[in-house]
């Protein structure tokens, strides 16, 4: 087992410990998305102390071992699909807002399916680390779902993160 190995391989080495991956569908099954198998939904309790902001997510997935995190914010925002375009505009300028210690390195849109997902990669500055955030938006049933992919810059699991993006996609149940 190699460290470069992909996600879709099955297992990869991640800080030297092997790590298994596979799809894991989400919210109802309208959507899936690659993990490590180990990943547990985390208890409210350590979502507050990870993200205390008022605007946290309802869903993080992670394990004991590993400083990845995998989660969604399921909002109640019904904007028409051409606007996301516009809303990854509006998130990218409320995170230049905040100030310096918050630095996008990249942003696209790509089509999965037939749905269009705005991505954002940064970096943020707590008082003792970096962390890196891989942020995607996109609509699912007319609302916004908001996903991340976060870890502390001391690890490097950034091609791990764009995998992990790359798996994401949606379930769409042909009605016959």
């Amino acid at each position: 087992m190699q460290e470069n190995k992909s996600i879709f391989e099955g297992t990869i080495l991640m800080n030297k410990v092997p790590v298994s991956f596979a799809e894991r569908e989400l919210f109802d099954g309208k959507v899936a998305i690659w993990l490590p198998e180990d990943f547990q939904e985390l208890p409210l309790k350590t979502i507050e102390e990870i993200y205390p902001l008022a605007n946290m997510p309802k869903l993080v997935l992670g394990n004991d071992y590993l400083d990845l995190f995998v989660g969604f914010r399921y909002t109640e925002h019904e904007i028409p699909e051409e606007s996301m375009g516009e809303f990854l505009e509006i998130v990218r300028m409320m995170l230049e807002q905040t100030g310096p210690r918050i630095k996008i390195l990249a942003e696209k849109e790509i089509e999965i399916g037939s749905h269009m997902v705005s991505s954002l990669d940064l970096i943020t500055h707590t008082p003792t680390d970096e962390v890196y955030h891989k942020l995607f938006f996109c609509l699912l049933d007319g609302k916004v779902l908001m996903g991340f992919i976060n870890f502390s810059c001391s690890h490097h699991y950034q091609s791990i993160a764009e995998e992990i993006f790359q798996s994401f996609h949606f379930i769409d149940v042909e009605v016959c």
